[in-house]
């Protein structure tokens, strides 16, 4: 049994990713830029730094990067996560965990203002034990960092599983060699998720907590197929 578990909070743990890719449709369309919404979507829980320039490009880094400044502002300071709520099982996912001794670490993109307020809607700070945001690492996901930084504040622990609801989750995790649970909360279909490599894929918090057994005795990530989605995506 891992010692540990690193949890994603959006998508994961909060219904927000719809929220997100709204919130970056108007930052493209604040930029002069028209992107459809799948392409969004299947791009939620990159880093806010990294998105736009994944979606048009380093050819146009300067509007990317312009656009990358809009995200926060639509999203936090015009009140769309406003209308974030927890999914069902999340708080109860949390309260289970620490239950059965497990270290917790939330281990998020989204900024550290943003991490407070969800994490109040499912248990408060005393429901884990460590907390990393954007803020706090010098890569976002599919960086290994805030996993990395994570994995470090829980004391390093020995063994320990991931569970988030994008590839960049999935992708990070297996950087670090830390197997990753995936759910389907977030809107990525199963296949992609198993195919970028989680080593199971469950419907949600709730599902995640019905396979508990399952999920805290998980199998070694296979770093071939994360070696073999790397190569497609060159």
């Amino acid at each position: 049994m891992v010692e540990a578990v690193i949890l994603d909070v959006d998508g994961t743990l909060i219904d927000n990713n719809l929220l997100h890719a709204l919130a970056w449709r108007r930052s493209f369309e604040r930029g002069g830029k028209v992107v459809d919404a799948s392409s969004l979507i299947h791009r939620i829980g990159m880093g806010s730094d990294k998105l736009p320039l994944d979606v048009l490009g380093e050819e146009e880094a300067e509007a990317a990067e312009e656009i990358g400044g809009y995200h926060s502002e639509e999203y936090s300071e015009k009140g769309l996560i406003e209308h974030s709520q927890p999914f069902p099982g999340a708080a109860q996912l949390l309260v289970v965990l620490r239950e059965r001794g497990m270290k917790i670490a939330l281990a998020s993109s989204g900024k550290q203002k943003e991490i407070a307020r969800y994490l109040e809607m499912i248990g408060g700070p005393e429901a884990v034990d460590e907390i990393v945001t954007m803020e706090e690492a010098s890569g976002s996901k599919p960086e290994p960092d805030i996993f990395a930084t994570a994995w470090e504040k829980l004391g390093r622990p020995q063994s320990a599983v991931a569970i988030g609801d994008t590839i960049y989750d999935v992708q990070a995790a297996a950087k670090l060699g830390i197997p990753c649970v995936a759910v389907l909360s977030g809107g990525i279909e199963r296949e992609i998720l198993a195919d970028a490599g989680a080593v199971a894929v469950y419907d949600n918090a709730a599902d995640v907590i019905a396979h508990l057994d399952d999920v805290l005795n998980p199998p070694e990530p296979d770093v071939s197929v994360q070696a073999g989605a790397a190569a497609s995506k060159a």
